[in-house]
């Protein structure tokens, strides 16, 4: 389980919805070159994705993953946005 000392906000979103939103210690997503892993205090990024799997690993509790279309993340100031067509 992830320690809130440890945590940074993310927002996940389609065009149509908010799909997540919360605190979470980790996050490892399907960059165009392949996977990368994001935690707190990361640099600012923007990131182009493409479809795969997204697992976040949630601040006091379990683990998280689904599958995302092509998309783009950015993370800045210990918040992350990611956006996909579609996330299922």
């Amino acid at each position: 389980m992830a320690s809130s000392e440890k945590a940074f906000t993310i927002e996940i979103v389609t065009p149509e919805k908010q799909f997540f939103a919360g605190e979470v210690s980790s996050v490892i997503a399907p960059g165009q070159d392949g996977l990368f892993q994001v935690l707190k205090n990361h640099a600012p990024l923007l990131a182009a994705l493409k479809g795969g799997q997204v697992k976040l690993e949630l601040a006091g509790e379990e683990n998280k993953t689904f599958t995302i279309a092509d998309g783009f993340f950015e993370v800045s100031d210990n918040k992350a946005i990611l956006l996909s067509e579609d996330i299922s």
